[in-house]
């Protein structure tokens, strides 16, 4: 399995792993016991060093200047990022939405990406259950979300144009960009026109 946290600051990495620690035990039901990573500054804090002793988490470190013993996530970061660059190129979708495409990447990998030698998919490995993807569609393409929480006149449009941004991290719903209030929007009640790209 696959998760990503976007960062403001590096000195926000602390909250970020206590955050990722309480989701990925209570989902399993294991322990962390060991992180490794490499010596980057938002690891070597003292809060990280007091954390990980008071709950009995190993510490490893990868050796300066050799990205062969960080294969695997090395090679999950280029992986994403080459997605997420794909995705943004063949939308036309603004490169401000990165972190958008980021998050889809990621989706798509947990929910596509077959293991070897296996038959499911690594989030039915991680939940031990099936799932569906025909709720997938193109990223960065057009969209009308449907107002409901405007109080519009009777001959005003229901709809307003947007970007499909991918999917809520919090409710069965798209996440979009709504063009004319500029925000971001999730919703159910979405028309995506997978055939047309964005401007």
């Amino acid at each position: 399995m696959c998760w990503i946290s976007l960062l403001k600051n590096k000195d926000e990495a602390f909250e970020k792993f206590k955050a990722f620690k309480a989701l990925v035990e209570n989902e399993s039901d294991r322990k962390i016991k060991c992180l490794k990573s490499d010596r980057g500054g938002e690891f070597i804090q003292d809060e990280f060093f007091d954390f990980f002793e008071q709950h009995g988490i190993k510490r490893q470190f990868f050796i300066a200047r050799t990205p062969q013993q960080n294969a695997v996530v090395e090679r999950m970061n280029i992986i994403v990022q080459q997605m997420a660059q794909e995705m943004l190129d063949e939308s036309g979708t603004p490169a401000t939405f990165w972190g958008e495409a980021t998050f889809v990447a990621v989706t798509i990998l947990n929910k596509e990406n077959v293991r070897i030698n296996r038959n499911q998919t690594l989030y039915e490995l991680w939940y031990g259950k099936s799932l569906t993807v025909k709720h997938f569609r193109v990223f960065g393409t057009k969209c009308f979300i449907k107002m409901t929480n405007e109080k519009l006149g009777k001959f005003k449009s229901r709809a307003v144009e947007g970007i499909f941004l991918g999917y809520s991290s919090r409710s069965k719903g798209y996440k979009c960009y709504n063009k004319r209030f500029p925000n971001f929007f999730e919703s159910i009640d979405v028309v995506i026109d997978e055939a047309c790209r964005n401007p």
